[in-house]
């Protein structure tokens, strides 16, 4: 799992630093993007938001098809079958929303990286563990896995946030 994690975050930030044209001094535009989630958004020509197409943003898209779907050998060619409907009476295939949530996630936690005035190289790796530190960090690691193992998963967590650009209404059901 860390290494999938650092290898998608290393794509994704190379996807939202060319999408959003990233570069040193741009905090004010990342600010931007992150008021009310815009970033989750396509914009047309004039740079007006569809409200109507969340999570159709060019980053988005393409860290997702990079990330799941890029060749035969991909996860979303080898588990295909497991892209099912909500909707009992349609067998379009559709995005699992947590897949989508961690590719929004992950696109999110870069955005903040860059909000600051020292925005991170993506050459840089701040993933590793120096050698004293690791039995700390597996001590930490241990707890954690245990107290999350004993979570009752059918809580739910009933947090809401806004996004005034979303447009419920305006949305297609096809």
């Amino acid at each position: 799992m860390s290494s999938f994690r650092t290898n998608l975050k290393k794509l994704a930030h190379q996807i939202v630093v060319l999408c959003f044209g990233l570069q040193k001094g741009c905090a004010d535009k990342v600010e931007d993007l992150l008021k009310s989630h815009k970033y989750i958004f396509p914009t047309d020509a004039k740079g007006k938001v569809l409200g109507d197409q969340p999570f159709c943003d060019e980053a988005t898209i393409d860290t997702i098809r990079l990330t799941f779907f890029d060749g035969e050998d991909s996860f979303g060619a080898q588990c295909h079958d497991d892209f099912v409907s909500v909707l009992d009476e349609n067998d379009e295939p559709e995005l699992p929303v947590a897949m989508v949530c961690l590719i929004a996630t992950m696109i999110y936690a870069i955005l903040k990286d860059w909000s600051s005035s020292n925005p991170p190289s993506m050459h840089k790796s701040n993933h590793s563990i120096p050698p004293p530190t690791r039995k700390k960090y597996h001590a930490l690691m241990a707890q954690l896995y245990k107290a999350v193992s004993a979570i009752d998963n059918s809580a739910s967590t009933g947090s809401s946030s806004t996004c005034d650009y979303l447009d419920l209404d305006a949305m297609v059901e096809e």
